[in-house]
């Protein structure tokens, strides 16, 4: 280099030197700054660089700090993990970063976040530690004070069994409490915290309907949203969760946020469904049942009627609902019957059931009767009033305090009475001949008589007991008919003809079986569902009247015919006319009363009970009996009984 040039390149020099003390001054006095201190510190934990910001910072000095090991300012807790992060050169990780306290030097606790370069030697020793410490203490305090929150919301919800939503529609995320896992049987980490979460646990018949509710609950102006759908539990089964939730809404409505709780309904529906379940089961039965009930509120108003009761006193529903206890009283008091009336008047407490009588509200009236000729169906003739008993029931609450409970016990009534005649008749009409045959015994042992007349009185009292023995026979006829046992009865499918053949048969040795004209109006074919000796029983009393009851030059006529009833069913019948004495409508109305026998036929010889037994043995095979009679000129009596097809008649029927 020459001379010549020297002065110049020292004066760029120069130049350079001050550029660079300059840039120098700058890069500290930002340095000097810097709001995050920056330091260095040997392999051993020595400070050995410390920008100003750590005085600030901690309130230590600079000077006083350096040299020292950087433990001597870590909160106690907190050095074992700082030394096991920083000084392990078993970590790989040139970077390495950690967030711990410091203690300041007026002994408060500060949170910095830790960004350390590790500078090793060739032998992978640690050299030095250089890096950066930012104060964190404000959002560490803040994210405790949130924890703490939580927490605390967490603990007062848990109280009340409740699990907590947060749903943020601006960004569409959500958050599930650890409770609301729980209540489904899943632990804390087990359901991610996203929309779908809930989306995948209703159950599908609800998963539309609570879209809905969802949908128009944000479309509408409210601020509190509610919904009752299941989900799916852990282990299958099915949550009732009453969903409630209050939303944040913008100056134009849109909701911002909806955050609420999730509450487990599901005991308290399944006690709802049992309980409904018991009303239904409990309306059922009342309902269904063929007495009837009537209930009343605490202020004695009509609350409910069933419809055994409306069917019993022919009301309609809406004229005793929430009428006063006094109008009901005048109601049935205006349909009861006079020698038997309701009481209006009725005790508190559960009194001796009353029996009253009320109008028939079916009451059908019998065929009208002429004078001259009676045309009955003994399958429709009903009482004009029914006989009730009424029991009061009071009860000690306030939903129904008053129950009245009305059983029909007409039939019941009726057989009683029935019953009670019965054993009257029964007892007189054995009485007779018993007491005849004990007259003509005890003329027996205490008289001498001639063969002759002591065969007459043997005669007449074998008579009287075979007559004892017919009423007996019949007597325990009609109570196996009325038992209906399957032992004595053999019931088949078979012809109908061919029962009658028989039946005409087995009365050929009998004196007026001449008389007898038969005509055939059916296929022979034709069936029944029959008990044969019966229905043989059955005809042969009716043919036996005919005979009893007309005259020796007289026809009886017997014809087989095919109906429809009034019923549209199919019927097979024999009917049976003779050109007798006949009978009046009042003796027609008493025709089937067991024991019953017609003031003008007392000489001729029966017992009373072959009509009524004719009846039962009809009504045994579901069938029923036709009576015309005219006074003076004759009877015919029908017995029908349901016709049966056989499997071709079906099909050529439908065809």
């Amino acid at each position: 280099m020459s001379k010549s040039n020297l002065p110049s390149n020292i004066d760029a020099l120069l130049l350079e030197n001050t550029r660079l003390s300059k840039a120098l001054q700058a890069a500290e006095l930002c340095f000097d700054q810097l709001s995050e201190i920056v330091f260095s510190i040997t392999e051993e934990g020595y400070l050995t660089f410390l920008n100003p910001a750590w005085e600030k910072m901690t309130g230590f000095l600079v000077n006083d700090s350096l040299h020292k090991p950087i433990t001597n300012y870590l909160y106690y807790d907190d050095t074992k993990k700082v030394s096991a992060v920083l000084f392990n050169s078993d970590i790989s990780q040139i970077e390495r970063q950690i967030e711990f306290r410091l203690v300041t030097k007026d002994r408060q606790i500060r949170w910095v976040s830790l960004t350390a370069k590790i500078n090793t030697t060739e032998n992978g020793e640690i050299r030095n530690i250089t890096g950066s410490l930012t104060d964190i203490t404000d959002r560490v305090t803040t994210q405790q004070a949130l924890t703490a929150s939580e927490e605390r919301y967490e603990l007062v919800a848990s109280s009340f069994n409740d699990g907590i939503w947060d749903w943020d529609l601006t960004n569409d995320s959500i958050y599930f409490s650890p409770r609301w896992k729980e209540m489904l049987g899943y632990a804390r980490d087990e359901l991610p915290n996203v929309f779908s979460t809930w989306q995948d646990l209703v159950h599908p018949d609800d998963l539309k309907i609570t879209l809905d509710v969802i949908d128009n609950f944000f479309k509408s102006n409210e601020t509190f949203y509610e919904s009752i759908h299941r989900l799916k539990h852990k282990n299958g089964s099915w949550v009732w969760i009453l969903d409630r939730g209050i939303a944040v809404r913008d100056s134009n409505n849109k909701p911002l946020r909806l955050f609420g709780s999730h509450t487990d309904m599901t005991r308290l529906r399944t006690t709802e469904e049992t309980l409904l379940q018991r009303k239904r089961e409990l309306n059922n039965v009342v309902m269904v049942s063929p007495d009837g009930i009537v209930t009343f509120t605490d202020e004695d108003l009509v609350s409910s009627v069933n419809p055994a009761f409306l069917e019993i006193t022919g009301f309609k529903q809406h004229e005793l609902l929430m009428i006063t206890r006094h109008q009901f009283d005048q109601k049935m008091l205006a349909i009861s019957h006079p020698e038997q009336p309701y009481h209006m008047e009725m005790g508190l407490g559960h009194e001796e059931p009353l029996l009253i009588q009320i109008t028939n509200s079916e009451y059908l009236p019998v065929q009208k009767i002429d004078a001259c000729n009676v045309g009955l169906n003994f399958q429709h003739k009903i009482s004009e009033y029914r006989t009730l008993r009424l029991t009061k029931y009071c009860l000690n609450n306030t939903i129904t305090p008053t129950i009245m409970y009305f059983r029909d016990v007409t039939l019941e009534t009726e057989l009683n009475r029935i019953k009670s005649e019965f054993l009257s008749v029964a007892a007189h009409e054995l009485r007779m001949p018993i007491a005849s045959m004990y007259g003509y015994c005890e003329l027996l042992l205490n008289r001498e008589f001639d063969p002759l007349m002591k065969r007459d009185i043997l005669q007449t009292i074998y008579g009287q007991c075979s007559s004892v023995v017919e009423m007996i026979n019949d007597l325990l006829d009609l109570a196996r008919i009325e038992m209906g046992s399957d032992k004595f009865f053999h019931f088949s499918l078979q012809p109908f003809i061919p029962i009658v053949k028989e039946t005409l048969s087995s009365l050929k040795m009998h004196s007026d079986f001449h008389k007898i004209e038969v005509h055939y109006f059916i296929d022979k074919s034709s069936l029944i569902y029959a008990e044969t000796d019966q229905i043989k029983r059955a005809l042969v009393n009716v043919l036996s009247n005919a005979f009893k009851y007309s005259p020796s030059n007289r026809k009886v006529i017997l014809e087989i015919k095919q109906r429809v009833n009034d019923k549209g069913v199919e019927e097979i019948g024999v009917t049976v006319e003779d050109k007798g004495i006949g009978m009046s409508p009042q003796q027609v109305a008493r025709l089937f009363e067991r024991f019953w026998r017609a003031d003008n036929v007392r000489d001729i010889v029966g017992s009373g009970l072959g009509m009524a037994l004719v009846k039962e043995i009809v009504d045994f095979h579901q069938g029923e009996i036709d009576v015309e009679s005219v006074l003076g000129e004759g009877t015919k009596i029908g017995l029908w009984f349901p016709l049966r097809l056989t499997n071709e008649d079906k099909i050529k029927k439908l065809g």
